[in-house]
């Protein structure tokens, strides 16, 4: 009988000390987690400050920069998050579908050889896995120096990020649409299919011409 009570509290001893454990374990890696999220968010803050006022060209070459290093799925660096999360455009958080167009425009002069680009970029991410992304009446004109002109290429390029890895921010997609010659226009959609939470469009224009070569980001 007193084997049985002594085996009875060994048990209760045990039961209760595992379940101060787990409690003690389960509140600490609560409070890590808090304080993690917590911590993150003030690296992603002060990033932020130092990415602001950047100029269209600087925005354009780290939209490169970011599509170049990473693979699809692959979670981008904190900084890399805070230039997005700052310079790509959100999905509305609304959910209303709405299809953003932007007119862009630029010019520029090389060795005599004049380019301008006009007209309308847009996408719609606002879907739920649905979405695209295109060009209409862009317009690409060699106005100058015509003849010294080997080849332009006009292109339009579309990355989506979204939720990858351990909560973080990654491409889900990356496309582009484009055209050759001296002077044409580009009015083409393509569409993809990516849960996205930002998404990122922009134009370039390369000028290949006996002098060398200059690009055109117009805004």
């Amino acid at each position: 009988m007193l084997a049985k009570k002594l085996l009875f509290l060994a048990m209760l001893l045990v039961l209760t000390l595992g379940f101060t454990f787990n409690n003690t374990t389960h509140a600490t890696s609560k409070v890590s987690k808090e304080d993690y999220s917590s911590q993150t968010e003030e690296e992603k803050q002060a990033y932020k400050e130092k990415l602001t006022n950047l100029t269209q060209e600087e925005i354009v070459s780290n939209f490169e920069r970011i599509n170049r290093e990473y693979n699809l799925g692959e979670e981008f660096s904190l900084k890399d998050q805070a230039f997005v999360e700052m310079y790509a455009t959100p999905v509305n958080p609304e959910g209303v579908n709405i299809l953003a167009t932007k007119y862009i425009s630029g010019s520029k002069t090389s060795n005599g050889v004049t380019v301008k680009v006009n007209g309308n970029i847009k996408d719609d991410i606002q879907n739920l896995i649905n979405q695209s992304f295109g060009a209409s009446n862009l317009k690409t004109r060699t106005t100058a120096g015509a003849s010294k002109v080997t080849s332009v290429k006009t292109v339009v390029y579309h990355n989506a990020y979204g939720l990858v890895g351990s909560g973080g921010v990654g491409k889900v997609y990356s496309g582009s649409i484009s055209t050759s010659g001296k002077n044409t226009t580009l009015s083409a959609t393509k569409r993809y299919t990516a849960v996205v939470a930002y998404a990122s469009t922009w134009c370039t224009v390369t000028v290949n011409h006996k002098g060398g070569t200059f690009t055109i980001n117009p805004n």
